[in-house]
């Protein structure tokens, strides 16, 4: 069974703007949680010779073993500058993938993630 939840969020008075999505799946062997979210910010730039830096991205994975569960996080934070007609415009953005996984048996674990094969 998979459930999906879209979310839209406009603000113009801020220039901001904000889409996520929601996944739930449920299967014999687990239940997966997916979130992605695009968040966009729109100011005006202070001046006309800019030059964008180069994007952070951040990579985060874990697994506990006792909850059986398994968390993958990855982020990329910046911004990139555009212009509309003769004004220079600083758009930051922030995309987000989470990934949680809560295996119901220990037995269906991925090799991978369990460990090396002892023999």
């Amino acid at each position: 069974m998979k459930e999906l939840l879209h979310r839209r969020y406009r603000d113009l008075h801020k220039g901001q703007k904000l889409i996520t999505i929601n996944s739930r799946t449920q299967d014999k062997e687990s239940t997966t949680r997916v979130r992605k979210s695009f968040l966009y910010r729109v100011t005006r730039a202070p001046d006309k010779n800019v030059v964008a830096n180069a994007p952070e991205i951040y990579i985060r994975k874990s697994f506990d073993t006792e909850q059986r569960k398994e968390k993958f996080t990855f982020q990329i934070k910046g911004n990139f500058y555009t212009t509309n007609g003769g004004i220079v415009a600083r758009v930051y953005f922030h995309h987000c993938l989470n990934v949680q996984i809560l295996w119901r048996d220990f037995c269906t674990i991925p090799q991978e993630v369990n460990g090396p094969d002892p023999a």
